[in-house]
């Protein structure tokens, strides 16, 4: 009876074995600037749920390995913006710009929007003043960021 029971957990293992494959990846590289050009140091990557899955160097720089059906990242570091970015599927070249978060003190959500997205549509330009200078590698980019709306947090 124990050879039987040896057998069967061996045969489980070799059967769980062969039906279990890695997720394929895909490698990301790319580079994190201010809206001033300047590389971003230590930035968090972060996945769609939330999972730091990489930080930038001291100059911005990053090289991720990423689930092939990944399509959105987002981007943090102290002082910014959050954002996201919505990805292409033959993205392999990232380069993002993030905004310096601003302090709307006693201002109206729709102000504070419409300020925040009058800076988010300045960011086409920024990018290509970055290709033009040689900050970034690629002229047409292969991530589009995604403008989220100010909500304010209720105080407890």
């Amino acid at each position: 009876m124990s050879h039987l029971n040896a057998f069967l957990t061996l045969l489980a293992v070799l059967l769980s074995l062969g039906t279990t494959q890695a997720q394929p990846t895909k490698t990301l590289t790319g580079r994190l600037l201010s809206e001033q050009l300047e590389g971003i140091a230590m930035a968090s990557i972060h996945a769609q749920d939330m999972t730091v899955i990489g930080t930038t160097d001291g100059e911005g720089y990053f090289k991720l390995d990423v689930p092939v059906d990944t399509h959105t990242l987002l981007f943090a570091f102290v002082g910014m913006e959050r954002t996201t970015v919505n990805l292409r599927t033959d993205c392999s070249l990232l380069e993002v710009i993030l905004l310096y978060s601003a302090s709307y003190d006693f201002r109206s959500v729709r102000y504070v929007n419409r300020k925040r997205f009058k800076r988010f549509k300045r960011l086409p330009q920024l990018q290509q003043q970055a290709y033009e200078k040689g900050l970034f590698k690629s002229r047409i980019l292969c991530a589009s960021p995604i403008f989220t709306k100010w909500v304010p947090q209720p105080t407890k």
